[in-house]
């Protein structure tokens, strides 16, 4: 294969020049390409976000209003009803005030007739007659959905002759049947300066049309008198051909106009369509005039760069071939061992010239070094061979011991251990070794237990000469290394040495394993104690480098576990700080010995909190400080047990306060000798003495109720009874003071005449506590308590609903609980113990069957209760 000619060095750099250049001019060119288009898509990301807010708006808008019609339409029902039209006119006119977005209003009755409108005169000067609008399309759509409708886009009469679009709402009257309806007319001019004022852009429009696809806001109609459908539209015939019809976008062209960016979504409660629309043209404009602005830049840069290398490489090019041709000569005279004709200088730069020098000082240098090496090389061939000899000697001597060197952490038994070790030395010693240590025979094929030393030389060595070495462990010989040496074997005076040696490894391996045992052992022991622990350990030494902690330690300091490692005091504190609901100067307080314990809140995902503290110690070793320990408790049971006695010992004097400072107070009253009561007087004295005395009998009969299901003595006495009828009578008993103002309503969907067996008094007693609470904690003006009787499967279920304050969910789970409440300080308005849905949940399980509740904050709470049907299910 033919080698390509190199260039030369003036070629190279015009390329390497004009390279760099265009690929700079390149690499910004595409970098500037995706930044425009990281622009482009974030201005339609922008629009298709303007499009799905001006969505929710027109939404909240036509909700808004229709919202208003529904309720006046409740609200005029009984002023319809009594042919109130004068009141009625004001109830009109109150909403045309407040909401300005209606053209007008009126009334009419079940037959298409108006009765009221408002206003009665409009803009042309005429009053507003009777008129009938059973033709119109939304009267029709009324009667068939009998609920409200809003209209599409529709020609005005009786107020305005513009474009409208009506909501419409049925009045029902106490019968719940359609006596006439309510209706408000939009005005589209409103709606159209309410949907341009939330869209922005030089050359952005929005479009609003109906359900018939009229146009409701296009910038190019006049929405007062211009009725326009645009079913034909090539927008809005895409638009109802994709499949998905929530917040998108298209790109299309209509006929005669140029390609436009299209964002919509559909308007589901409405069945309206918006969309916001900006040119193509203008969205790619920039990226456009990026790239025509790059093109040109190319070949004017690339003629620039090589103009520029063609200068600068044609007068670096001359000095460096000078350099080139001494280097040349100073070659040739080395090579031939021809005396070396250095140059003192040549043309070119200072930095040539200071070249050239270094040049003939190296090759000065390099001349005596090659001398100098010659003679060194023959100096160490000789010492080479005198230490080749001596280290191979030695070598075989450590080969042995090196194979002695086993790990002591190994999990092997001294006897194997030591056998292990001979193994290893077996093929570097040509002689029967064997070890006795400590009533312990081993050598590398077997091992023997229980055997002295005398015995085991008498038995077991073979030959008739031995030579023993010492293993000696703290001082004192604990055994022997045993050379077994045959007929005709000797040992030198240095393979002595040896043995020696290796008896004193032997001897500092065993030692070494002994003492990893024990300290083995004794780890495990204390491992084991630590990490049963009901708390959690960590233990720092003096420089706060975290030493050990045990699991429980861990897991109350690991929060959501993808903390890293604890390695350091610092780690321990930033985790606290982050975990745990405590201040920081607590924690600084607790850490520089101000503080003995350091209690700690932490609160989990669903709401509660857990508590523990945390002490510190120091850990002493020979009377110095070795370091610090950290033990922390979970204290949570005990914080909530004294949250109990507390809310117990508040509620309970409270509870038990007030109806005897009542009944003291009455009692004192009637007492007085210098006053003459009335008879109606003192009887109203002995009734209030009477209604405390009930309420404390109430207090104790709860806590009665409360220990009997503690201890497991709660007795009903089961009886046939009929579903409906205990629950009228639970809802008869409820006190009038709670039900005025209140709608108790109870729906019946079981079969007639539904039995079960319970203990009616205890069922009575639930129902009542059920509605009782469902009334107290309401702060709706309508107050509705709906009570739902059904049969599921063999269970009978009873659901109390209502629509007062809610449950939050982190309450859920303990509002049965004794003495628990939701907030003990609201409680305060209405009394309780919170006893009462514990009373409740004891009732059911001793009926075999159970309570259970679905809550919504704001909104109201469901109770539901399960009786099995049959007797002993």
């Amino acid at each position: 294969m033919k080698n390509r000619r190199s260039r030369s060095f003036k070629k190279e750099l015009i390329y390497s020049f004009l390279t760099i250049g265009l690929t700079a001019i390149i690499v910004l060119g595409i970098f500037q390409f995706f930044q425009l288009s990281s622009l482009i898509e974030g201005n339609q990301d922008s629009q298709k976000k303007v499009t799905g807010f001006l969505e929710d708006n027109i939404e909240s808008y036509m909700d808004q209003h229709g919202r208003i019609i529904e309720t006046m339409a409740s609200n005029i029902a009984p002023l319809l009803e009594e042919g109130r039209t004068s009141k009625i006119e004001e109830k009109l006119r109150d909403i045309k005030i407040n909401y300005p977005g209606f053209v007008n209003l009126y009334v009419g009755d079940k037959n298409g007739e108006s009765l009221v409108f408002y206003p009665s005169v409009y803009t042309d000067g005429v009053r507003r007659e009777h008129l009938n609008y059973s033709d119109r399309s939304y009267y029709k759509d009324l009667l068939d959905k009998n609920k409200q409708v809003v209209s599409p886009v529709f020609y005005g009469r009786g107020g305005t002759d513009v474009l409208l679009v009506a909501i419409v709402s049925p009045i029902f009257d106490s019968k719940g049947k359609m006596q006439g309806y309510i209706l408000g007319a939009i005005d589209l001019n409103a709606l159209e300066k309410y949907v341009s004022t939330r869209i922005s852009g030089e050359a952005s429009y929005a479009v609003l049309l109906d359900q018939d696809n009229n146009v409701i806001v296009h910038p190019d109609v006049d929405t007062r008198t211009d009725m326009v459908n645009l079913t034909n539209s090539k927008i809005v015939q895409t638009i109802n051909n994709q499949s998905d019809q929530s917040l998108n976008s298209l790109t299309v062209k209509e006929e005669g106009s140029e390609k436009e960016f299209i964002t919509y979504a559909k308007i589901r409660n409405l069945d309206w369509t918006v969309w916001i629309a900006n040119p193509s043209t203008l969205i790619t404009k920039p990226l456009r005039s990026a790239a025509n602005t790059i093109l040109w830049f190319i070949p004017i840069t690339a003629l620039f760069v090589v103009l520029a290398s063609l200068f600068l490489t044609n007068r670096l090019e001359r000095t460096i071939r000078n350099l080139l041709d001494t280097i040349k000569r100073y070659s040739v005279s080395y090579k031939t061992n021809q005396p070396v004709q250095l140059s003192e200088r040549i043309q070119g730069p200072q930095e040539m010239t200071d070249l050239l020098a270094h040049f003939n000082d190296m090759i000065s240098e390099i001349e005596e070094n090659r001398n100098e090496l010659i003679d060194l090389n023959t100096q160490l061939e000789g010492r080479v061979q005198e230490r080749t000899a001596n280290l191979e000697q030695r070598n075989a001597e450590l080969q042995a011991v090196n194979k002695l060197i086993t790990p002591v952490s190994s999990k092997m038994d001294l006897p194997h251990f030591i056998q292990l070790c001979l193994q290893n030395i077996e093929k570097s010693v040509p002689f029967n070794v064997h070890i006795w240590f400590r009533e312990l025979a081993v050598t590398s094929q077997a091992i023997y237990v229980d055997k002295s030393l005398q015995s085991y030389l008498e038995k077991n060595v073979q030959g008739t000469n031995q030579h023993m070495e010492p293993i000696v462990l703290d001082g004192l010989p604990n055994g022997y290394l045993i050379v077994d040496l045959l007929d005709g074997q000797t040992i030198e005076p240095r393979g002595q040495e040896f043995l020696q040696t290796f008896s004193r490894s032997l001897a500092v391996m065993l030692q070494n394993k002994l003492l990893f045992e024990r300290y083995r052992n004794k780890h495990a022991e204390l491992d084991a104690v630590l990490e049963s622990m009901s708390e959690g350990i960590m233990l720092l030494n003096n420089d706060q480098q975290v030493d050990y902690v045990n699991e429980f330690f861990l897991n109350v300091t690991d929060g959501d576990g993808t903390n890293g490692p604890l390695v350091h005091l610092s780690d321990v504190i930033e985790r606290i700080n982050i975990l745990f609901e405590t201040s920081t100067e607590d924690i600084a307080s607790f850490f520089e010995n101000e503080a003995s314990e350091l209690k700690l809140e932490y609160k989990t995902k669903s709401g509660n909190a857990d508590f523990y503290m945390l002490h510190k110690f120091s850990v002493i070793s020979d009377e110095k400080k070795i370091g610090e320990g950290l033990l922390i408790r979970d204290i949570t049971k005990e914080e909530e047990i004294d949250t109990l006695k507390n809310n117990l010992i508040s509620l309970t004097s409270h509870e038990f306060k007030t109806p005897i400072t009542n009944i003291r107070g009455s009692v004192e009253t009637l007492l007085r000798e210098d006053v003459e009561w009335e008879p109606d007087f003192q009887y109203e004295l002995l009734e209030g003495v009477h209604e405390d005395i009930e309420r404390i009998q109430h207090l104790v009969d709860d806590w009665m109720d409360i220990s009997k299901i503690e201890s497991g003595s709660m007795y009903i006495e089961r009886n046939m009874v009929r579903a409906d009828h205990v629950i009228e009578k639970s809802i008869e008993l409820v006190p009038l003071s709670l039900r005025e103002g209140a709608t108790l309503t109870f729906h019946n969907k079981a079969e007639d005449y539904l039995f079960f067996y319970a203990d009616k008094t205890r069922v009575q007693q639930v129902l009542v506590n059920l509605f009782t609470n469902a009334l107290r904690y309401n702060d709706n003006p309508q107050k509705q308590i709906d009570i739902t009787l059904e049969k599921k499967d063999d269970y009978l279920t009873i659901a109390v609903s209502d629509n007062g304050i809610g449950i939050s969910k982190e309450h859920l789970q303990k509002i049965f609980n004794r003495f628990y409440q939701v907030d003990v300080t609201a409680t305060r308005r209405s009394g309780g113990t919170g006893l009462g849905l514990s009373i409740c949940e004891g009732i059911m399980e001793a009926h075999e069957g159970r309570i259970e509740v679905d809550s919504k904050p704001g909104e109201g709470s469901m109770f539901t209760l399960y009786f099995p049907i049959r007797e002993g299910s």
